[in-house]
């Protein structure tokens, strides 16, 4: 099967659908992950980052909001996954918890998250600018084709480049509205972290010839404690400062409608080229 396409004999789930199908047991919190979610021989990492965090919140509830993920994408998953959750650390305002994702391949992504309640501060600060860019509705949607991976086909993509993301360009830089297809009614930010993975590594727009590329780890601090946007688009910008020996290291920005920043972050990603 190619990455494409998705065994007849498989249901397509929504977010909502794949987390509601999870199921506890053993400790664990278990979760089947599709070929529609794929993207080559591994999920996208939005997903696995998501049952990750639905596990955490689900076994450790608390009303502090999130505040950070810490992801490591260690080996690759898919199918049959497990993911196991404990309380690292519990404290007045805030609470860490840890999270394992097992899949058929074996051990395959690491979490830690942190929940932290608001405090008043003297200090109130913004330096980060959205980008003067047009309205969605103004812009073209990514077109299928046979190439893209499954799991995009969760979003509708609209990047202000045009109808593709390019390459051979002289900076590493993409900037695109995103929304779901099926909108999600889990938590704000699970739907939120599950789509800032949406886009391609922002070094792919510099490549001159195409090959293997992973991202190793990412960050992702949300920056509201209720992550909301209009008509669902949200605003996602990556940019690579840094590619080099097979390395790039890449910012993330994730703006509402309105352009508010609402979440930033960054990952590292492998180079195989």
């Amino acid at each position: 099967m190619s990455e494409t396409d998705v065994k007849a004999s498989e249901a397509v789930l929504s977010l909502d659908e794949l987390l509601a199908a999870g199921t506890a047991g053993d400790g664990k919190r278990h979760y089947h992950i599709g070929s529609d979610w794929m993207q080559g021989r591994t999920a996208y990492g939005g997903i696995s980052a998501a049952a990750a965090l639905h596990s955490a919140m689900v076994e450790h509830p608390g009303d502090a909001p999130l505040r950070t993920a810490q992801i490591s994408f260690i080996g690759p998953v898919g199918g049959e996954c497990d993911v196991t959750t404990r309380m690292l650390r519990q404290s007045k305002s805030s609470r860490f918890v840890g999270a394992d994702l097992v899949s058929e391949s074996g051990y395959g992504t690491n979490a830690v998250f942190s929940f932290m309640k608001p405090r008043e501060s003297h200090v109130d600060l913004e330096q980060i600018l959205p980008p003067e860019i047009r309205e969605p509705d103004q812009l073209e949607c990514v077109p299928e084709h046979p190439a893209r991976p499954s799991f995009t086909r969760k979003f509708e993509m609209r990047p202000v480049s045009g109808r593709g993301f390019g390459h051979g360009k002289d900076e590493a830089l993409i900037v695109t509205w995103v929304k779901w297809i099926d909108q999600p009614a889990c938590d704000p930010h699970i739907a939120l972290l599950a789509l800032a993975d949406a886009l391609p590594p922002a070094a792919m727009t510099a490549f001159h010839q195409f090959g293997p590329i992973s991202s190793s780890t990412w960050i992702q601090h949300f920056l509201t404690d209720h992550p909301v946007t209009t008509d669902g688009w949200w605003l996602l910008v990556t940019r690579s400062h840094h590619v080099r020996r097979g390395f790039s290291a890449q910012d993330m920005y994730i703006f509402d409608a309105d352009r508010r920043l609402v979440s930033m972050g960054g990952q590292g990603v492998a180079l195989y080229i």
